[in-house]
């Protein structure tokens, strides 16, 4: 892709995890219809690219370059594992974590190369500031997460072994932290607290928790972008503004576009599977069904 005088050129590069990648493409794609002077570069491992869905409507397939990027190889991690649901299980996800970091050398030389105006990263590659700040590229925070996740997070100072006294147990993550001076159930059940509050204090195999990855991606960057808007989660998004003490920015749910959806209710190839999920919906009585969620990478 060349990138004109005139074009804003933006890099998006998310974690090795398709609850990342999509809505990670799916701000690509939004910020790609917003002007015909935004060109976007996605980064990704060769495997992943291979496997996203096709860039709607295509009108924007111009204005999106996807990028490989080959992981290298490391002990415990089975060749050909390239994203979290390869694994065949979650202790091997530090090992996935370790050869991610390894990409920060080639990530930089591709950087230096390209010139970006702006890079956004994800929550695992935390070490993305360190490389803006040398090449004078302004990095930007994007969250999967919900904005009550964030807050429920904290400001990066949590997580600085010398003030994180306070959250060490599973009981202290099983209640609304006291940053949080509005009603608010922001907190988790005892059998996740139990599972985070290790994953929060206790480093992997990379040298880091994810309580540190957070505190490095949160603090490095020049702003925030937060999976959100305002009319959802304004008091959340004012707390974090206060927290961070830095821009946070709102940028919507990032639903499937309109179009995306008609056309595939209109495809005759195949009848459209929500079509019929609807449909049966519409028949049944009220509180007469349970939807279950196992998560987006559950076996």
């Amino acid at each position: 892709m060349e990138i004109k005088e005139n074009e804003y050129h933006i890099v998006l590069f998310p974690w090795l995890a398709f609850g990342h990648v999509i809505p990670f493409l799916e701000l690509s794609k939004s910020l790609a219809s917003k002007s015909d002077s935004i060109q976007i570069s996605f980064i990704s491992t060769p495997s992943i690219i291979k496997r996203l869905p096709s860039i709607q409507p295509p009108s924007l397939k111009s204005r999106i370059n996807l990028i490989s990027i080959d992981l290298p190889s490391v002990d415990n991690l089975p060749a050909g594992c390239e994203a979290t649901v390869d694994l065949k299980d979650g202790e091997q996800t530090q090992y996935l974590k370790k050869v991610y970091d390894e990409l920060q050398a080639p990530v930089e030389t591709l950087l230096k190369r390209i010139e970006p105006d702006l890079t956004i990263y994800d929550l695992i590659n935390c070490w993305i500031p360190d490389v803006g700040t040398k090449l004078d590229i302004p990095t930007a925070f994007f969250s999967v997460y919900s904005t009550p996740m964030l807050a429920y997070a904290g400001p990066p100072s949590v997580y600085k072994e010398s003030n994180n006294n306070h959250r060490r147990t599973p009981q202290d993550f099983a209640q609304v932290p006291g940053w949080i001076s509005f009603p608010s159930t922001a907190s988790y059940r005892f059998h996740e607290a139990v599972i985070m509050s290790e994953h929060i204090n206790n480093p992997d195999i990379t040298g880091l928790s994810t309580g540190q990855r957070h505190a490095k991606a949160v603090g490095g960057c020049n702003f925030i972008l937060a999976r959100s808007c305002v009319e959802v989660d304004g008091d959340y998004l004012n707390l974090l503004g206060d927290i961070y003490q830095k821009p946070v920015i709102p940028i919507g749910l990032l639903p499937p576009p309109a179009q995306s959806l008609a056309m595939k209710a209109s495809d005759n190839s195949a009848k459209s599977s929500d079509s019929e999920i609807f449909c049966w919906l519409n028949k049944q009585q009220p509180k007469s069904v349970v939807f279950v969620g196992f998560g987006s990478e559950s076996k």
